[in-house]
């Protein structure tokens, strides 16, 4: 009997769920006590799977997972709406068509509805390894599990660790759904129904396995290498070239604020230019990221845009889509390049594989 039900829930929460989710509300609404327990039932040890979990200060560490196939490299379109410059682009796994993805450097893990539980192939461990998010404010904790393969075109993730809650509906505060008052209601209502179909968001713990992650944002694409380090096509094109911190699992730059040292977390999924823990005390301030200057950067709370003040200072989309941004994993550098300013000759790139970053004249690392 309990067999029976367990296969019922199951069933009605993933209905769908072979095209990979598509929940209709934003809202996550948490199963009963019983169905959790029925949730948890089927998980298994993660050694199964060839995972090795090492829980720590700064978060839980998955080795062995997340595994990008190596000399591969991909360029993917944003498939969002054009009212949105958040990096969404179009993945699979190996029983479902292409479905929407959220790139978040934000999130240290990836999080999944639990409509998109069955698509994504994911199975639970046990004992159960539950968190909140703590890069959005959540009420309703995820338990990781492994998933069977996260393919971008010819380029495939194996064994990509997902964090789910048991709770139908959307991702919620995790799809960054936040209101735009300064949005025609046409494009913020496109915005919400495409948060609403988000079955998944990828995190920092499974793109930091790539040696680099390039979001070109004036184009609208995102490149994926899992081999080469990163050497920018055009030098005259470099803005900045800056040594990548690390913040719990997620990539950080240091920077200055009205002339005083700020470490900024990237997030390419942060509506606003510049998040503060605590009271901004102007609107706006000059932000300074090594020989990138901006003027008049947009100052605001973390608390009124939904987020935990225990985070630092977040740089966010305002900022980072005049930009293409390479996260160098292998070399932990980022890049920030400004086509505008390209000069006009060919590109000088060629396909050898560098082990150091490169400095340019001019541009201070």
């Amino acid at each position: 009997m309990k067999r029976r039900v367990i296969r019922w829930l199951l069933a009605t929460a993933l209905l769908g769920a072979g095209g990979c989710a598509t929940p209709k509300t934003l809202k996550p609404e948490p199963l009963a006590q019983d169905g959790v327990d029925q949730f948890l039932a089927g998980g298994r040890d993660a050694r199964t799977y060839g995972i090795t979990i090492y829980p720590g200060a700064a978060g839980t560490r998955f080795e062995f997972a997340n595994r990008p196939r190596p000399e591969r490299r991909t360029r993917l379109d944003f498939t969002g709406p054009r009212s949105s410059w958040r990096p969404v682009v179009k993945g699979q796994s190996a029983i479902t068509d292409p479905f929407p993805i959220l790139l978040d450097t934000s999130s240290r893990q990836s999080w999944a509805t639990l409509a998109a539980a069955k698509g994504l192939e994911y199975r639970t461990f046990a004992p159960p390894e539950g968190e909140y998010a703590d890069h959005v404010a959540a009420e309703i904790p995820g338990y990781a599990g492994a998933g069977n393969k996260l393919i971008f075109d010819k380029l495939h993730v194996e064994s990509p660790v997902y964090y789910v809650a048991p709770a139908a509906g959307g991702l919620g505060a995790l799809a960054r759904a936040a209101e735009r008052p300064d949005l025609p209601a046409p494009a913020a209502a496109k915005r919400e129904k495409a948060a609403a179909r988000l079955p998944l968001v990828l995190g920092n713990e499974a793109l930091r396995n790539f040696a680099y992650v390039r979001f070109d944002f004036p184009a609208r694409a995102v490149e994926l290498s899992s081999t080469r380090a990163y050497k920018p096509a055009n030098a005259s094109a470099v803005a900045a070239n800056l040594p990548m911190l690390d913040w719990r699992g997620r990539p950080a730059i240091q920077a200055e604020l009205d002339g005083a040292p700020l470490t900024l977390v990237l997030d390419t999924a942060g509506d606003f230019d510049l998040a503060l823990p605590g009271e901004p005390s102007a609107e706006t301030g000059r932000l300074a990221l090594g020989d990138l200057v901006r003027e008049t950067a947009t100052l605001d709370a973390h608390s009124a845009l939904g987020l935990p003040e225990a985070f630092p200072a977040r740089l966010g989309l305002g900022v980072l889509t005049d930009y293409a941004v390479t996260l160098d994993f292998k070399n932990r550098r980022v890049w920030f390049e400004d086509p505008f300013r390209a000069a006009a000759e060919p590109a000088d790139a060629d396909e050898a594989e560098i082990s150091e970053p490169i400095h340019y004249r001019g541009v201070r690392p």
